[in-house]
C-alpha cells in the first residue's frame, strides 16, 4: 500500500477546510440527496461526500457505508486531492497503490473507485465526491464528466453561505437537470412530478408543463401499471427501491421502455429518480432472440435433413471399402476410403451440432443415476483401444477411489470421456501414454485425462471451450475435429452438477479435469486429499 503524500499547500488547505465549519456536523439533506442520486445514477452501492482532515477522511454524506470516518493513510480520497482531475481505479487489486490496502482486502472490499476533488472558493481541494463498488468496472468519459458535474453541485452546497450563493446553487442544479442525457426527476411517491430534466421532454415529446400535470401512472402502459404502483408504494413505505423497467406512452402514441434507478426520502415523501430510455436496446434484444431462434431452427432442420442421407452414404461406402462388391482398383479403394472417413467426420459434426442445439434449448435428455465411476472409465478405455493403436499411444487407468459413485447420466458421461480421450490420443506423440485417473479431492471426485503432448498455446486458453474453437497451427488443424467437443463436454458436465477445467504447460502436456460431487450414504465418510 502507498499512503497518500501531503499536498504542497497542506496548511492552507486545512485552514480552508476548517473555515467551512462542516466537520463532525449532523447529516444534511442537501448533501444526502446528492449521494443518493449518485449511487442510483452510477449504479454503485457506495457513494460518499468526504472531507479530508489532518489524519482522517470524514464523511459528510454517505450511502452504503456504516463508518463515519477512516484513516487518511488508508484513504483513496487522500490521493484524489493531489490533482484537479478525477481519479479512477478500475480494479484496486491490480493497482499497486491499493492492492493491499485494508479497505480493499477487508470491509468494505473496495474494487472500483472513482473520486473527483471538491474545492473551496480559494481553490483548496478539501475532499471528494466518490463512488465505490465491490466489483471491478470501467468508467467512461461521459461518466467522468457527469461525476465532475455532480462534484460541482456538492461544491455549491459546501460554499452556499449566502442567499445569492444558494440561488446560484439552485440555478446550477437546474442546469444539471437540463443538460443530463438521462431522464432525471424529483417526484412525489404518488408519481406526481415536481422537477424534471429536459431529457423527459426530448424522449417522450411532452412539454414540461404537461408532464408536471400528469402522473407517472397515467403515462405507464396498462400492463405495467400494477407493477409500477407497487413500486411506488414500496418507496412510500421507506423501503429500498429495486430496478424497474416499464413502458411509458409518448406524445405521438408510441411506447418507450424506461429503466429506473431511484431512491426515496420517506420523511419528505419525495422520490429522486433516474430513468433511461432502453427502447432501442429492447428492440435489438428481441431481434437477437429471433435471429437465434431462426438460426437454431435452421441448423436443426438442415442437420436432420443431412443426417439420414449421410448415414446411408457412409454405410454404402463402408460396404464398398469392406469388399462387398469385390476387389477394387487401388486408386478407387483409396478414394472410397477418403470419402468414407469424410462422411464419418460430417456425421460427427452433425451429431455435435444437434447435441449443442438441444443443450442450449434445454431439450437434451438426461437420466441421472447413482453410478460407480470406475466401470465407466474402464468402458471408455476399452472403446478407445483401437483409436489408441492407430496413433501408437497407450492408455493407462489409475483408480485411486474404487467404488466411488456420482450422480451422472452414464451415456453422457461416456460421451465426455470420449471427447477428452480422443483429443488426448490425437495430440500425444507415438510411444507416449495417456493417463485416465479417478481420485477424491476434498469432498468431490475428480476424473482427469492427462496427455504428454505439446500443450495448449496460451493465446488459445480463453477460447478453448467456445463453439467451433480450434487452436491455430497446422498440426491442430491436421488432427481434425469439429471444434465442438469441449464446448459440449463442459455443458454436459455442468448439467450433471460438475465442472470441467484444464491445466497445461508448453511441451509438457495437458490435463483436463472433470470434478463431480461424490454420492455416498449419509453415514459414509471417505478420506480426502488436499486440493492441488
Amino acid at each position: 500500500m502507498i499512503p497518500p503524500p501531503l499536498p504542497a499547500d497542506e496548511p492552507r488547505r486545512l485552514q480552508a477546510l476548517h473555515r467551512l465549519d462542516l466537520l463532525d456536523t449532523p447529516p444534511e439533506e442537501r448533501f444526502d440527496r446528492i449521494v443518493r442520486m449518485a449511487s442510483r445514477m452510477f449504479g454503485v452501492p457506495i457513494a460518499l461526500v468526504t472531507l479530508v482532515d489532518r489524519s482522517r477522511q470524514w464523511f459528510k454524506a454517505k450511502v452504503g457505508l456504516a463508518a463515519s470516518a477512516t484513516s487518511r493513510d488508508d484513504s483513496f480520497c487522500g490521493h484524489v486531492i493531489l490533482t484537479p482531475d478525477t481519479l479512477v481505479v478500475p480494479d484496486a487489486l491490480e493497482d499497486p497503490r491499493f492492492s493491499d490496502n485494508p479497505l480493499v482486502t477487508g470491509d468494505p472490499l473496495i474494487r472500483f473507485y472513482a473520486g473527483h476533488p471538491l474545492h473551496t472558493p480559494d481553490g483548496s481541494r478539501v475532499g471528494t465526491l466518490c463512488l465505490i463498488d465491490r466489483q471491478s468496472r470501467d468508467f467512461t468519459e461521459e461518466e467522468r464528466q457527469l461525476l465532475a458535474d455532480m462534484a460541482r453541485w456538492v461544491e455549491l452546497e459546501l460554499n452556499a453561505l449566502t442567499l445569492q450563493e444558494a440561488r446560484t446553487a439552485l440555478t446550477q442544479q437546474e442546469r444539471f437537470f437540463e443538460l443530463s442525457v438521462d431522464m432525471l426527476c424529483i417526484a412525489g411517491v404518488d408519481g406526481t412530478f415536481r422537477q424534471l430534466g429536459q431529457a423527459w421532454c426530448r424522449t417522450l415529446g411532452y412539454s414540461e408543463e404537461a408532464l408536471r400535470t400528469t402522473s407517472l401512472l397515467e403515462l405507464v402502459h396498462p400492463e405495467d401499471r400494477a407493477a409500477t404502483r407497487a413500486w411506488l408504494e414500496q418507496g412510500a413505505r421507506g423501503e429500498s427501491l429495486p430496478h424497474l423497467e416499464h413502458r411509458c406512452r409518448g406524445r405521438d402514441g408510441s411506447w418507450h421502455w424506461l429503466q429506473w434507478n431511484a431512491a426515496v426520502n420517506p420523511e419528505e415523501g419525495i422520490l429522486y429518480g433516474v430513468a433511461r430510455d432502453i427502447t432501442e436496446h429492447k428492440r435489438l434484444e428481441a431481434e437477437r432472440r429471433e435471429v437465434e431462434r431462426m438460426k437454431s431452427e435452421f441448423v436443426s432442420t438442415v442437420s436432420h435433413e443431412l443426417r439420414t442421407p449421410l448415414t446411408s452414404i457412409r454405410g454404402s461406402l463402408g460396404l464398398l471399402s469392406g469388399g462387398v462388391a469385390g476387389p477394387l482398383p487401388t486408386l478407387a479403394e483409396e478414394m472410397i476410403g477418403i470419402a468414407h472417413k469424410n462422411s464419418e467426420r460430417l456425421i460427427r459434426l452433425i451429431n455435435d451440432i444437434l447435441d449443442l442445439e438441444k443443450m442450449e434449448s434445454g431439450q437434451l435428455d438426461f437420466q441421472l443415476e447413482q453410478l460407480e465411476l470406475g466401470p465407466l472409465l474402464a468402458a471408455a478405455v476399452e472403446a478407445h483401444q483401437g483409436y489408441a493403436q492407430q496413433y501408437g499411444v497407450t492408455v493407462e487407468t489409475v483408480v485411486e477411489a474404487p467404488e466411488a459413485r456420482a450422480l451422472v447420466d452414464g451415456d453422457r458421461f461416456l460421451q465426455v470421456l470420449a471427447n477428452l480421450l480422443s483429443n488426448a490420443l490425437k495430440f500425444s506423440p507415438p510411444g507416449e501414454r495417456v493417463t485416465l485417473r479417478l481420485e477424491r479431492v476434498d469432498t468431490r471426485l475428480r476424473v482427469s485425462v492427462q496427455d504428454r503432448g505439446p500443450g495448449i498455446p496460451e493465446a488459445f486458453h480463453s477460447r478453448l471451450f467456445q463453439k467451433f474453437a480450434q487452436a491455430d497451427g497446422s498440426d491442430s488443424r491436421r488432427k481434425g475435429g469439429t471444434g465442438l467437443g469441449l464446448s459440449i463436454s463442459r455443458g454436459l458436465v455442468e448439467r450433471m452438477g460438475g465442472s470441467l477445467d484444464f491445466v497445461t504447460a508448453e511441451n509438457a502436456g495437458t490435463t483436463f479435469r472433470v470434478e463431480l460431487p461424490e454420492w455416498c450414504p449419509v453415514s459414509s465418510h471417505k478420506p480426502t486429499k488436499e486440493t492441488p
